[in-house]
C-alpha cells in the first residue's frame, strides 16, 4: 500500500525550529495559553486586564465582532478560567495546543511579509480582524515591537514553515541582474531533519 505520509510536509521540532539570515529571523514562540473567546468581549478583556493590540506577554486579537483570540506567553491573567459559557456572557475554549506561533523579525521582515500577503502590514487598527490569508493559508496576525507574529493552526504550520524557508532563502539571494539590494552573502537557514 502507498504511504500517503510522503505527500505531507515534514513537521519540524517546534521547540527548536528557527530560520536565520543576515537581516531576517523566524522563531517559534511557546504560548502558555491560547483561548478562543466568544460573546461579551468587553467583560472578558476588563476581567483579564487585557486590550486589543500588539503581541506582548498577553494580548487579544479580534477575529470577528464577537470573537477574539487571547494569548498569554507568561501565563498571567489566566487564573479562574471557566471553559464553556460563563455567567458573564463569555464562552472560552482552550486552543493552546492548536496553534504554532512564529515571530518574524529583522530589517527584512516587512519585505518577507509582503511576499506572503496583500496586506497593509504597517497599519494599526484595533477594530479590524487579525485574520488574514498568508502564503495561501489562513493565519492570525499580530504586530510585535520587532516585527510580526503569525498564529498558525497546527495542521497548517508545517506548510507555512516550508513556505517561509523557501521565501527567506529566495529573498536572501543576490539579484540575478546585479541591480537592487546590496547585501552580504546569506547565512543559510537552519534546517530541521525529520526522520
Amino acid at each position: 500500500m502507498l504511504d500517503r505520509g510522503l505527500f505531507w510536509s515534514p513537521v519540524p521540532d517546534w521547540s527548536r525550529a528557527t530560520i536565520r539570515h543576515d537581516e531576517l529571523s523566524i522563531d517559534t514562540v511557546a504560548p502558555q495559553v491560547a483561548w478562543l473567546v466568544s460573546g461579551n468581549l468587553a467583560t472578558f478583556l476588563d476581567r483579564r486586564g487585557v486590550r486589543f493590540g500588539d503581541a506582548g506577554d498577553r494580548y487579544a486579537l479580534r477575529l470577528a465582532p464577537d470573537r477574539l483570540l487571547f494569548v498569554s506567553v507568561d501565563g498571567a491573567a489566566t487564573d479562574g478560567a471557566t471553559f464553556g459559557w460563563s455567567e458573564d456572557g463569555c464562552a472560552i475554549t482552550d486552543v493552546s495546543d492548536g496553534y504554532v506561533l512564529l515571530d518574524i523579525t529583522g530589517p527584512a521582515a516587512l519585505e518577507l511579509m509582503r511576499l506572503g500577503a496583500l496586506h497593509d502590514f504597517e497599519a494599526k487598527s484595533d477594530t479590524a480582524s487579525a485574520s488574514i490569508l498568508f502564503a495561501g493559508q489562513r493565519v492570525i496576525l499580530a504586530p510585535t515591537s520587532q516585527g510580526w507574529r503569525l498564529h498558525v493552526e497546527r495542521p497548517n504550520a508545517a506548510a507555512i514553515w516550508q513556505w517561509l524557508q523557501r521565501a527567506a532563502s529566495e529573498w536572501a539571494k543576490p539579484p540575478a541582474d546585479g541591480i537592487g539590494r546590496s547585501k552580504s552573502p546569506p547565512i543559510h537557514a537552519e534546517q530541521q531533519v525529520v526522520s
